[in-house]
């Protein structure tokens, strides 16, 4: 049985300023070692982002009714001995630190399971043949002083294993599974929700964390990020391997996977349904389609005009062209610009298997769009 700790008083803990870094600023990197026992490899983590994960935890759930929250609880309870020993254990890792519930920090990873709004890209170079791969991370549920609280808890994680980097991730401080990440050598991918899968285009959020912890409960169905955190700790798997395992798993949610190589063509959008593949969208340069962009919605309709990052990305990037595409012209020229980057873009990562490159920095822009 989870040792429990207190819940997170929404009523108490409140955020200090708008945001504690200032745009551009390059992340805190922070070393987690595999080879430590798994409660105890996020604690230095957690205690340098211990008063700031605890005012992002009051924020996500002052938006979570006391009633859902009590029963999503007792299904987190009940669910327990289902999670992957290595996830339980972590959390479990992260409570302790944080003195709060073990069910709380199982909330909250689900909440980032199924709300990462984002833009991801994956392009190839016509100079020298190397993929990029970047992505822009938009969060809190059109609440601006969460996004502000998790700029505060966005981190860079190296994770060693035999004494050697195995992979590195982009993630918030207590959050242990992988919406951004790179192998290098072998693959790179970011994660984003798939919002639009009826008429209605905004997700109920209450009703995803009750069904998602049911399906957890329920069924050999997968959380993605966890699954995206496993394929990057196993050092055999490359970007044709990422790509078939990530298209056949049955995943709790759905999204868009976008997986990026180290050779030319290896780029691809992979759309999911909980069940199954529904799209694979690859980069096919000598046909002109150098790049790929995402967004939260299939690629094949038309964006919705309340939200159309799509295309300002798309405009953004073709006039910085195929040949002087690279992680900065990406970064300066495409992620930095409105609306791409908006209000709640919480971080920019820049990544290259090509090159072996991993850089992500905090991006604050009230002036930009707002998002939702």
């Amino acid at each position: 049985m989870a040792a429990r700790g207190h819940a997170v008083d929404v009523e108490v803990t409140k955020h200090p300023h708008p945001s504690g870094r200032d745009d551009g600023t390059i992340l805190d990197k922070f070393r987690v070692d595999l080879d430590d026992p798994p409660r105890q490899r996020w604690k230095h983590v957690m205690m340098a982002n211990k008063e700031k994960a605890r005012v992002t935890m009051s924020y996500l759930f002052s938006s979570l009714p006391k009633t859902v929250h009590a029963e999503i609880n007792v299904l987190v309870s009940n669910a327990e001995a289902r999670l992957p020993l290595w996830a339980r254990e972590e959390m479990l890792g992260v409570a302790d630190v944080l003195n709060v519930t073990f069910g709380d920090v199982v909330v909250v990873n689900l909440f980032f399971e199924i709300t990462p709004f984002c833009t991801s890209i994956v392009s190839q170079s016509a100079a020298s043949g190397k993929m990029y791969h970047a992505r822009n991370m938009d969060f809190g549920l059109a609440m601006p002083e969460l996004s502000a609280s998790l700029r505060d808890i966005a981190v860079d994680v190296e994770f060693w294993k035999a004494g050697k980097l195995a992979f590195s991730a982009t993630t918030f401080a207590g959050y242990v599974g992988v919406a951004t990440g790179m192998r290098a050598g072998a693959f790179s991918i970011t994660a984003n929700e798939r919002e639009m899968t009826g008429s209605i285009p905004i997700p109920n959020i209450f009703k995803s964390l009750i069904n998602l912890v049911g399906i957890l409960m329920k069924t050999d169905a997968y959380p993605v990020t966890w699954a995206v955190r496993e394929l990057l700790e196993d050092g055999k798997t490359d970007f044709d391997g990422a790509v078939s395992v990530l298209g056949a798993r049955k995943f709790a949610t759905q999204m868009y996977l976008t997986v990026g190589g180290v050779s030319p063509g290896e780029g691809v959008v992979l759309t999911r349904g909980r069940n199954e593949l529904l799209d694979t969208w690859r980069i096919d340069a000598d046909a002109g389609q150098w790049f790929l962009v995402q967004t939260n919605y299939d690629h094949w309709i038309p964006m919705p005009p309340w939200d159309n990052r799509k295309v300002p990305a798309e405009k953004a990037i073709t006039e910085v062209g195929a040949e002087e595409i690279s992680p900065v012209t990406i970064y300066e020229r495409v992620l930095s610009r409105d609306p791409v980057l908006n209000e709640l873009t919480v971080y920019s990562t820049s990544m290259s298997c090509s090159e072996g490159t991993y850089e992500s920095r905090v991006r604050d822009c009230p002036k930009c769009s707002p998002f939702r």
